[in-house]
């Protein structure tokens, strides 16, 4: 009888497991030191972003990119920033391989003749900035877990969430909730579109930033005023039921 009054998991048992899986994964192969000492939670505000009185939209674009890096730890990446315009065919990734993918002295060596590694942004993407910086912050992701030899868990077929996840440990997890579902409105009058940014689904990417923050002993007043405000209550419950019912499971990410 007491089981009826248990509540309900947040996520799937198998979501769950993938998402505590990817963080020992990416805690093993790219810095838990530089994720316990150096690693912030980056909000939406001019502390992080102090750059929206530059003159132009590229300016703006190109110093929300240089502070996203820093943040990332991936400051000693060569990279390089490129508009999408209509029709474009985006590059292959060139090969990569890192000792030391994160962090001040992190780098990379690029195999082949290709001598950076491609960054793309819509400028259309200036009017929301939490969706641009959100973007950088996947498509570093995406670079840095193919860095490394070990894949993520789930192989080839989940590097895209890999790639989510890697943003949200690098410090991003509120932009990448924030702008996991954007209501896009339309000229006519109560018309409009819902458009996902990345693999992981809301509810994932609000998971993965509470595990974050238990790691990082982020207290929820930290949090919640730059989250959603319909995604603050979920947030909270998976504070709770993360300490309550997967202590284990933190256990073993700080011992890594």
């Amino acid at each position: 009888m007491l089981g009826l009054f248990r509540s309900k998991p947040l996520l799937d048992e198998g979501s769950t497991e993938w998402l505590f899986n990817a963080y020992a994964w990416a805690l093993r192969n790219f810095g838990s030191k530089v994720f316990h000492e150096d690693t912030i939670l980056v909000t939406p505000t001019d502390r992080h972003f102090p750059d929206k009185s530059l003159d132009t939209a590229e300016q703006r674009i190109s110093a929300a990119f240089e502070r996203v890096r820093v943040y990332a730890g991936m400051q000693g990446w060569p990279c390089e920033l490129t508009a999408l315009t209509p029709g474009m065919d985006p590059e292959p990734p060139p090969a990569l391989f890192s000792a030391t993918p994160r962090g001040p002295q992190g780098t990379v060596s690029i195999q082949g003749v290709k001598q950076s590694i491609p960054i793309t942004y819509d400028l259309g993407m200036i009017k929301n900035p939490n969706v641009l910086i959100a973007a950088f912050a996947q498509q570093l992701g995406y670079h840095l877990g193919r860095a490394i030899g070990e894949g993520a868990p789930g192989g080839e077929e989940l590097r895209g969430p890999a790639a989510d996840l890697l943003a949200v440990f690098m410090g991003f997890g509120l932009f990448l909730a924030n702008s996991a579902l954007t209501v896009c409105r339309s000229g006519c009058s109560g018309c409009a579109s819902v458009q996902a940014l990345g693999y992981l689904t809301e509810a994932e990417f609000v998971y993965a930033l509470a595990i974050f923050c238990v790691l990082k002993d982020i207290q929820n007043a930290e949090v919640e005023p730059h989250l959603k405000k319909t995604l603050r209550p979920f947030f909270k419950q998976a504070v709770k039921e993360i300490k309550k019912t997967r202590g284990d499971d933190i256990l073993r990410l700080k011992a890594l």
